[in-house]
C-alpha cells in the first residue's frame, strides 16, 4: 500500500485552470474542502466507474471493467452477475481498485478522478437487503435484475484512496480519513447554482474578482465550482483566464444559503467599488 502523503497547501487550482506558475490573485489561506472531502464529493456524484481486478487466468495481469456503484458509508457496492470475469477474478483475488473519473468538454487531465483502493468482497447474506436498498436507490433499474440468484453484492472496503482534481491538484488519502469525510451538502444543487450564475449574474462576479481579488482587470468572469465553503470563479484579465476563490462568511448547506452569502459577497463588492470612486 503507498504511504499517505500530506496534502498539498490549503487551495490549489480550480479545475480547467491553466497550470502555469503564476501570482496567485487570491488569499491562499482561503477556506476550502479538504481533498478527502472533494473525493467523497466526486464519488457520490457519479455512479459509473472502472473495476480493476487482479485475472484468474493465471497470468496476475490487471483487469479492468465497466461497472455501477451505489456508496455504503463510503464504501462502493456492487451488484455484479456470477458470469463476469471482474466476478471470478474477485472469487480468487479480493484485491482490488475502483477508477472514478469525470466527465466534461474540457481537458480531461484537467477533471476530477479518485482511484478508491481495497480488498472487494461478497457482501454476508445478513446485510444484503440493506445494501440492496442502497444500491437501487442510486440505480432505479437493478431492481428488475437483483433478486435473480447469479447476481451478487460485493463491497469494496476501502484502505486508501489516490485523488487528483486536476493539475497541481493531488493526494493520498488514508482510509480513515476517507470514512470520516463527508461530500459536500451542495451536491445536488451545484451545477443548477453554476448554470444560473452564468447565465443571469455575469456582472455580479465580474465586480466580486475585481473588487475581493488581485483580478482588478477583470472584463469577464465564469463560475466553475461551488461548494459550503465558498465559490471559484475563472475571471478574464490582460493575461488570460486565472482562478479566483472567495470564501463565504459562513458554511452553506442548501441552494437559498449559497443564495444568500452569494447576494452578501456582491454587496460588500459594491460598497468597496462605491467607496474607492468617492
Amino acid at each position: 500500500m503507498p504511504m499517505e502523503e500530506k496534502p498539498p497547501p490549503k487551495h490549489q487550482l480550480p479545475k480547467g485552470a491553466p497550470s502555469q506558475r503564476q501570482e496567485l490573485l487570491y488569499d491562499p489561506n482561503v477556506p476550502t474542502s479538504s481533498h478527502a472531502e472533494q473525493a467523497r464529493t466526486l464519488a457520490e456524484r457519479i455512479g459509473t466507474a472502472t473495476l480493476c481486478t487482479i485475472s484468474s487466468d493465471g497470468e496476475g495481469y490487471p483487469y479492468g471493467s465497466f461497472v455501477t456503484y451505489a456508496l455504503d458509508s463510503g464504501d462502493p457496492i456492487f451488484l455484479i452477475s456470477g458470469l463476469a470475469e471482474h466476478t471470478k477474478n474477485l472469487t480468487k483475488e479480493s484485491k482490488a481498485s475502483l477508477l472514478i473519473a469525470e466527465g466534461g468538454d474540457e481537458n480531461p487531465l484537467a477533471l476530477g478522478r479518485a482511484t478508491l483502493i481495497g480488498d472487494c468482497e461478497i457482501v454476508p447474506e445478513e446485510e444484503k437487503e440493506r445494501v440492496r436498498d442502497i444500491f437501487i436507490g442510486k440505480h432505479e433499474s437493478a431492481k428488475f435484475y437483483a433478486d435473480f440468484g447469479d447476481f451478487y453484492f460485493f463491497r469494496l472496503a476501502v484502505k486508501s484512496v489516490r485523488y487528483i482534481g486536476g493539475f497541481g491538484r493531488m493526494s493520498w488519502i488514508g482510509g480513515d480519513d476517507w470514512k470520516s469525510s463527508e461530500p459536500d451538502p451542495l451536491i445536488s444543487f451545484s451545477d443548477g447554482i453554476i448554470q444560473h450564475m452564468n447565465e443571469d449574474h455575469e456582472d455580479a462576479m465580474v465586480i466580486i474578482c475585481k473588487e475581493m481579488s488581485k483580478a482588478k482587470d477583470t472584463s469577464e468572469a465564469t463560475m466553475t465550482g461551488i461548494d459550503r465553503y465558498g465559490m471559484e470563479m475563472s475571471a478574464m484579465t490582460n493575461d488570460g483566464p486565472r482562478p479566483i476563490r472567495i470564501a463565504f462568511n459562513a458554511e452553506v448547506s442548501d441552494s437559498e444559503g449559497a443564495r444568500k452569502e452569494i447576494v452578501k459577497l456582491v454587496n460588500i463588492a459594491r460598497k468597496m467599488a462605491n467607496s474607492n470612486e468617492e
